[in-house]
């Protein structure tokens, strides 16, 4: 939801017409929100203190990008927290990976409201992201 923020209504603006028009539609914030704080530990992350509000809900009061229609028209949706990479299948949320020092129970299944599909145990996010030593990116990539 980008366009509702409690009682607020901000309006989604272009929104909609960029996001369900676009190959790939990659969404970057936090797994929860409201006074989360972490530490990056060079290895990975710690929570220090979790967020008073889950993110990933059942129920929401409004709907601003349809991952329905994104799976019918073929799109890649991807959903990258600090602690977890999800994408979008055709069945729901599937968990693809964690960040080091990330407790899948306690600090993602517990979190949600769902439960998000796991074909296998997801693996670790690489931990050079949470290093403040250069990653050697190159110019190509295969997102």
């Amino acid at each position: 939801n980008v366009s509702k923020f409690g009682p607020r209504l901000a309006g989604v603006g272009g929104f909609v017409n960029i996001s369900q028009n676009a190959k790939k539609v990659v969404f970057l914030g936090s797994f929860t929100t409201g006074g989360l704080e972490v530490e990056l530990t060079g290895d990975g992350i710690k929570i220090l203190k979790e967020g008073a509000h889950k993110r990933f809900l059942n129920q929401i009061d409004q709907i601003s990008f349809s991952g329905e229609f994104a799976m019918e028209n073929q799109r890649k949706v991807l959903i990258i927290t600090e602690r977890a990479v999800f994408r979008l299948g055709s069945d729901g949320l599937i968990l693809e990976e964690i960040a080091p020092g990330i407790d899948l129970r306690r600090d993602i299944l517990d979190l949600m409201e769902f439960s998000p599909i796991m074909p296998q145990p997801p693996r670790l996010m690489d931990r050079r992201i949470f290093s403040e030593q250069a990653m050697g990116f190159s110019l190509q990539s295969d997102l």
